[in-house]
């Protein structure tokens, strides 16, 4: 069928003479009701036993849960929220264990050896270590070795000796890798847990661009088969023009060549039919490709049952703003990005302080011919031992860690940039969004006029046929501005529909209004 976009100005010019006075006496104009060919079901062309009356939510639903994307945000999600999982690690207790058995010959070392010597030695360690938030790390050990030697310099040449001990260490950064809020020693974790609510919000945004793109298949699925309901009833009232055309001619009334016009109109109408059935199966495919449908259901054929609906925007550029900035994922994202180049900074100028670690360890041994006696001792702490520590190191120069403080700077301020650059984005979407939905009520309202005025126009060009004061070629050519007229009409509809789909996205509050939550 021809397209309304090409012969919508020519009919609303043909038709000028009568919608100029009306639009002017419209000071307030009744609320639009859609026209009775997109209240009704359309029908759906070819076969229909296997049909699938398909509604709207219905079909978001299917696609945020199919959709190949969707499918890999959301595994990125996962991904990212067991690196948190994965950080914590750091902080997690780590057990050890360790048995040695060796058995040695030897040559002597020394006079005292008294010549070859045997070792034998079974040695058994145990321990614990974690780390903890303040970056205190802490290590508990035991251990216990039990000796064989032959060798002449041993305690007791030939006889076994167990020699057992138990430690206790803790070491703590002072200055590089401590701050007093404890982000620096749990920098690991912090940033895990902000590329976590990132990978959310990139899950929001990408399942509000497949609802968006779900619902804009959708009607057009819904459009693609009302247009070939119009093709179909244009081609029917040429048909209905050609029968009425011979029963002229049979009666005198016409010329025999004015059957040749008649015959023309309806071939074109065929064609124009042939043609939506066409596109209908075209946007099929197109929904069917959003849903991600398995290739055994693509030839059934999809009925989209969801009427267009027209409803009147009530919001200013500066509530849309409003509403964007406190729903789009999109800041939220930028604000993580900002906090997370504030932590690189800290990590940055943190890096750039002396290492200065205190420790403390604190020993027992003990020591006996059996495993016993050598525990004995230790648990009665006879030989105790202790040790404190400072480790000190620091780079004067600070060429590197200058360079790495700076760049962390000016990362961001980069990042602050693009947040203040997004806000300009989305100020203009949601100006675009609200534009266009503005248009487009205003393009129904016209070409709802022009839809009524094209159909008194056909009814007064038939009864002047009928009078044998017209032709085929005018009723034809009222014929064919009806057609535009609705088309232009279905058009506008699913325009406006479209249109307020767009602006519920830029907002961010489409995955709401449809009821779609992340998890």
């Amino acid at each position: 069928m021809i397209g309304a976009d090409v012969k919508l100005a020519s009919c609303l010019a043909s038709l000028g003479f009568i919608v100029g006075p009306a639009v002017a006496r419209a000071d307030q104009p009744a609320p639009y009701v859609p026209p009775e060919f997109v209240t009704v079901a359309p029908t759906v062309p070819g076969d229909q036993a296997d049909l699938w009356r398909l509604e709207l939510d219905d079909a978001l639903q299917l696609a945020v849960r199919q959709n190949l994307g969707i499918v890999l945000v959301r595994e990125s999600l996962v991904i990212a929220r067991r690196n948190v999982d994965l950080a914590r690690g750091e902080l997690e207790p780590v057990l050890t264990a360790s048995y040695r058995h060796s058995d040695v010959d030897s040559p002597p070392v020394s006079s005292t050896d008294g010549g070859d010597f045997t070792s034998v030695d079974d040695a058994l360690s145990l321990g614990l270590q974690e780390k903890f938030a303040t970056g205190l790390q802490v290590a508990l050990g035991a251990d216990a070795i039990r000796t064989r030697s032959s060798s002449g310099s041993a305690v007791e040449r030939g006889a076994p000796l167990v020699r057992s001990s138990a430690s206790l260490s803790l070491r703590q950064p002072l200055l590089r890798g401590f701050s007093t809020d404890l982000a620096i020693p749990r920098l690991t974790i912090l940033r895990a847990r902000l590329a976590s609510a990132r990978g959310r919000d990139s899950l929001a945004i990408a399942m509000a661009d497949v609802v968006e793109r779900t619902e804009t298949a959708y009607w057009d699925a819904v459009a693609a088969l009302y247009r070939h309901d119009l093709a179909v009833g244009s081609a029917k009232r040429a048909a209905d023009q050609l029968e009425l055309t011979r029963k002229q001619i049979a009666a005198g009334l016409l010329p025999p060549s004015d059957l040749i016009s008649a015959e023309s109109t309806l071939a074109q109408r065929e064609l124009q039919q042939v043609q939506a059935e066409l596109a209908v199966t075209q946007s099929w495919d197109a929904l069917r490709g959003v849903l991600n449908l398995p290739r055994a259901q693509w030839s059934r054929p999809i009925l989209p049952v969801e009427p267009p609906r027209f409803e009147a925007g009530t919001l200013t550029a500066e509530q849309a703003l409003s509403v964007a900035l406190a729903n789009r994922p999109e800041p939220d994202q930028l604000d993580l990005d900002v906090q997370d180049a504030s932590l690189a900074v800290r990590k940055a100028d943190n890096d750039r302080l002396p290492q200065i670690d205190l420790g403390l360890t604190g020993a027992l041994v003990g020591q006996g011919s059996t495993y016993r006696g050598a525990f004995g001792q230790l648990g009665r702490a006879e030989a105790p031992g202790w040790q404190v520590m400072v480790d000190f190191s620091w780079t004067p120069l600070q060429r590197a860690g200058v360079a790495a403080a700076e760049i962390q700077r000016s990362q961001r301020t980069i990042a602050i940039a693009r947040r203040e650059q997004l806000i300009q984005t989305i100020w203009a979407e949601v100006r675009s969004a609200l534009r266009n939905q503005e248009s487009a009520a205003r393009q129904v309202a016209a070409a709802a006029r022009f839809r009524e005025l094209a159909e008194r126009s056909l009814e007064l060009e038939q009864r002047k046929f009928l009078n044998g004061t017209s032709s085929n070629f005018f009723v034809a050519q009222r014929q064919e501005e009806l057609a535009v007229a609705q088309l232009a009409e279905l058009d506008a509809l699913l325009d406006h529909t479209k249109a307020a789909t767009t602006l519920s996205h830029a907002t961010g509050v489409l995955l709401t209004e449809r009821g779609i939550t992340i998890d």
